[in-house]
């Protein structure tokens, strides 16, 4: 009876560690601890690919405050969304929006882009106020993402850790180490050697960080957050602002690209929570996130799980969403083509 009983056990073992030897190779073979490229080239606009930068440090082009006689205007801000983080200027979405307005109205439109990365409603109603307003805007368009509820000091934590990180995971690829998200150090031993174990640590570490992820922003979005107290108040000071001026106030609201982008896409209720709060200070919502359902968000962002700003196509469906909403913000008439 023992002896059969330590058949069993041998047995199983020989069966675990045959399978684990399989799954190592199929892994090796397979490079699936290897993290894979997006096909998409980013730019790097911190470099020469940041021009054009006008004397007040924005990319734009130099705007005159006056507006000239017969120009119709944009003024939009944001964040690095807006600013065109990781693209060309001409593919970022403000750039496109005021190409695709001349074209298809057959008037001079200029957007003049006021964004600056790492902004967050808070200042952007400071700057709406101070500046923006002096460029006789036709219509106000905000680029809003879901990291703008966040107070100054928690934006300067999150961005050294992803700075960080981010550090480490190029440092990896350089050195043909190919570490879990995030990880710190490469464990010691065997473990540090083999190829299933990285893939299977890296699953669990992606998940863990998703899901505190997910804790992180629904918790910037309680009744009682600061951030998110002080940003309402300042949507609610934009919205004022406008309607003082009969200006249009259109608020676009960009998903969080590094998720699924279909029905399992966790901050769905955060949109309409942003939604509902630009509402009541009077603004014309238009959520960008049903025109990215069903798309695979690896294709939207500029380089993989190393930065998750919308690239060029992104960019170019937020454009095309845009128009079509400022065409009931602006309500115009096609001119007849000439006989």
């Amino acid at each position: 009876m023992a002896q059969g009983r330590r058949a069993e056990i041998l047995l199983l073992v020989s069966t675990v560690l045959v399978c684990g030897a399989v799954a190592e190779v199929a892994v090796r073979w397979l490079a699936a601890d290897v993290p894979r490229p997006t096909g998409y080239a980013p730019v790097w606009t911190k470099g020469r690919d940041v021009w054009p930068r006008n004397a007040l440090g924005y990319r734009d082009l130099e705007r005159s405050r006056a507006k000239p006689p017969g120009v119709k205007r944009v003024v939009s801000l944001g964040d690095s969304f807006a600013w065109g983080s990781r693209v060309e200027w001409e593919d970022a979405y403000p750039y496109r929006l005021g190409r695709r307005l001349r074209m298809r109205r057959g008037e001079p439109w200029e957007v003049v882009n006021l964004a600056m990365p790492g902004m967050n409603t808070v200042e952007q109603a400071r700057q709406l106020a101070a500046e923006g307003m002096a460029y006789e805007p036709d219509v106000v368009v905000l680029g809003y993402c879901l990291n703008d509820a966040e107070d100054r000091e928690a934006y300067r934590r999150r961005h050294e850790t992803d700075l960080a990180q981010r550090a480490e995971r190029r440092a990896a690829r350089r050195e043909g180490r190919p570490l879990p998200p995030a990880s710190q150090s490469a464990p010691d031993g065997w473990a540090g050697h083999s190829a299933l174990f990285r893939f299977v640590a890296s699953r669990l570490s992606a998940t863990a960080q998703n899901r505190q992820r997910i804790r992180d922003y629904r918790a910037l979005y309680a009744d009682d957050a600061p951030g998110w107290v002080a940003g309402r108040r300042s949507l609610a000071e934009m919205g004022a602002a406008c309607r003082e001026r009969r200006i249009p106030f259109v608020v676009v609201i960009f998903p969080l690209f590094g998720n699924p982008l279909d029905e399992s896409y966790p901050f769905a209720e955060l949109h309409t929570g942003v939604a509902s709060a630009a509402t009541r200070a009077g603004a014309q919502v238009v959520d960008l996130l049903p025109a990215y359902r069903g798309l695979r968000w690896e294709l939207l962002v500029a380089d993989g799980v190393e930065d998750e700003h919308p690239n060029e196509i992104a960019h170019r469906i937020a454009a095309d969403v845009l128009v079509g909403a400022l065409d009931e913000a602006l309500p115009w008439r096609a001119r007849a083509a000439p006989r």
